[in-house]
């Protein structure tokens, strides 16, 4: 018997919880309230299963998933003037396990501070580090066996200590077992250009500032090394639970409301299976786990929102709203990238057929190889470290003019914490990670091209994201068609404080391919041109409007506060819960796979707190 289920057996079960998106967080939640085995969990996911796939196990073959329509919703921005009117992709997960099964792997906390800043901004203590910690040691079931803090001068620095870590978790955790030579001359490079490089003695302990080797979610257990993901994680292990059903390919398009009551009540699903429109009720609760997208879609497609958003559409607003796909915040970030010497390997050369032959046959014999990895080289920087005393003034003077420029007490708030970073020299303000191998950043307009070695190239790339953006953006509905995707406005660049810091990070990353050893293994500049000026702002600037995109961490749609309360129910509606990235109140340093883990760890305690 499994979990994955017939339509006529999913619609003929008696449901206490119904889970909307088979993703990140929504399978992690189902998994854990299945441990009862006295309630009934229906999880419904709009993608296919793809159980098994090995472009999605593999985890060097991640570049081929983004951008591709059998893995990926294909989803698009509206124009953003920000970047020279660009229509962006916008990469979701197209399969059951969601993001998790097409992301970059890397495997990484973010900041104490930042968790501690949202209680600031909601009032609601349980949400702070000390609140979340317990649920990042949960989710975790690293492979690490060790305390293997590096000596800062070998190189590239593995900065792990057991106490911060969870063993025996279902997302599993690791170090890569392959990498190119040049990552440890950047990690030589950071630390000679005195760049604040030495991590602390963990980076997942609440504090990553630093230079390290990253973890990744890769079960090196399982061979040489295979993608850890909501699916492996949390569904695979429990496939005989008779009390989970799992149904794909059902795509949700309203929550309905029962209105018999001084607030409404939600009480079933409408979705759509093999062309048929069905009904299924939950007796206990509804949880949205959809996404950062389609969860303030559904809202509003179910009468839960702002009313002008709602009649433009031609919906009824039920439950007014005013913060429903509102807040939007997303990871702006640019790249650079750089042809190697001669005898320099990246992951270019993978385009030769006797190099992936031996690749894919020590991949296959579970051996190291590149195969086995994604990205392991990682930094955090503190902008009040690397701004020239000019640099950090233009951005204090941006940062000021958005505090006074705010349009509502929230933002003003949230603004000023923000402000307070700016200048704290253990603040994580900008991402910086390396990946051996070709990216063309004139390609966020389509992920399909943002990674492709053509044959004959031997690169290496930097990327450069902004931690703490201070644009924000929207997601609404524009038609009453569930099958119609809303509009997607990050408005990426809108705020001047990102693109001076983001110039910032840009001049840092291009000096240390200009300093050695980093600078032996490098020939040229490819991606900016090699005859422009990384010392002029004005350049720097021009060239961020052109290569700047998705980092893929979008978050804040129906946030913490705003559009649910401390208990992540929606505000105005009973037995209604949001579980996923848009309830991030305020954006963290970092990818956020393993925060949404740790939301869905706790968000499924509070769940069962709540069980009648």
């Amino acid at each position: 018997m499994s979990v994955l289920s017939t339509r006529e057996e999913f619609i003929h079960t008696s449901f206490d919880y119904l889970i909307v998106g088979g993703g990140t967080a929504g399978l992690a939640v189902a998994a854990r309230l299945s441990e009862n085995p006295d309630l009934i969990i229906g999880v419904l996911e709009a993608g296919s299963a793809r159980l098994d796939d090995l472009a999605i196990l593999t985890p060097a073959a991640f570049p081929t998933l983004v951008g591709n329509g059998k893995y990926d919703w294909l989803l698009k921005t509206v124009p953003q003037p920000g970047t020279r009117d660009t229509v962006h992709d916008f990469p979701r997960g197209k399969a059951l396990g969601g993001s998790s099964a097409i992301n970059y792997m890397m495997y990484v906390r973010g900041q104490a501070k930042e968790y501690d800043d949202w209680a600031r901004i909601t009032s609601y203590n349980s949400w702070a580090w000390s609140g979340l910690k317990p649920y990042f040691l949960k989710h975790e079931g690293t492979t690490v066996q060790a305390q293997t803090h590096d000596k800062a001068e070998e190189g590239t620095i593995r900065a792990f200590e057991n106490e911060f870590h969870g063993f025996s978790g279902p997302i599993k955790t690791s170090f890569g077992n392959w990498s190119a030579p040049v990552e440890e001359a950047w990690h030589k490079t950071g630390r000679k250009m005195g760049l604040q490089w030495t991590p602390p003695k963990d980076a997942w302990s609440g504090s990553h500032l630093g230079g390290y080797s990253n973890l990744s979610t890769i079960d090196r257990t399982q061979g040489s090394g295979i993608r850890s993901y909501a699916v492996n994680g949390y569904i695979t292990p429990n496939l005989a639970r008779r009390n989970l059903k799992v149904l794909t390919e059902a795509a949700v398009t309203k929550v309905v409301l029962d209105q018999n009551s001084e607030t409404p009540i939600a009480t079933s699903l409408t979705f759509t299976n093999e062309g048929k429109e069905v009904t299924v009720s939950a007796k206990q609760e509804i949880i949205l786990a959809a996404g950062v997208v389609q969860t303030p879609q559904l809202l509003e497609l179910s009468g839960i929102g702002r009313h002008d958003v709602l009649k433009s559409a031609g919906l009824q607003c039920i439950v007014q709203n005013e913060m429903v796909g509102e807040q939007l915040v997303d990871h702006p970030v640019t790249a650079l990238s750089y042809d190697l010497v001669d005898g320099e390997f990246s992951l270019d050369q993978l385009t030769k057929e006797a190099i992936l032959g031996e690749a894919m046959r020590k991949y296959g014999l579970g051996e190291e190889s590149p195969l086995a990895n994604g990205i392991n080289s990682n930094a955090f920087l503190a902008i009040a470290q690397i701004a020239t005393p000019d640099e950090l003034s233009k951005i204090n003077e941006a940062v000021q003019s958005a505090i006074d420029s705010a349009p509502d007490k929230w933002t003003r708030a949230e603004r000023q914490i923000l402000a307070e970073r700016i200048n704290d020299p253990l603040t994580a303000s900008l991402q910086l990670a390396l990946l051996p191998a070709t990216l063309d950043p004139a390609r966020f307009d389509d992920q399909s091209k943002l990674l492709t070695p053509g044959v004959g190239n031997n690169r290496c790339s930097v990327i450069v994201a902004v931690s703490h953006p201070f644009s924000k953006g929207t997601i609404h509905v524009h038609c009453q068609d569930p099958m119609v995707p809303p509009h997607i406005d990050p408005r990426y660049l809108q705020s001047r404080v990102d693109v001076e810091m983001l110039s910032v990070g840009l001049r840092v990353a291009d000096e240390m391919f200009r300093t050695k050893p980093l600078a032996d293994k490098v020939r040229s500049r490819v991606f900016p041109k090699a005859d422009m000026d990384m010392e002029d702002p004005i350049q720097r600037e021009a060239y961020l409007r052109g290569h700047t995109g998705t980092e893929y961490h979008p978050c804040g749609t129906a946030a913490l506060g705003n559009v649910v309360d401390e208990s992540l129910m929606v505000f105005g509606v009973q037995r209604l819960r949001v579980v996923d990235a848009s309830v991030i109140p305020s954006h963290v340093s970092g990818n956020i796979g393993a925060l949404v883990y740790a939301i869905a760890e706790k968000g499924a305690d509070l769940v069962k707190k709540d069980v009648k």
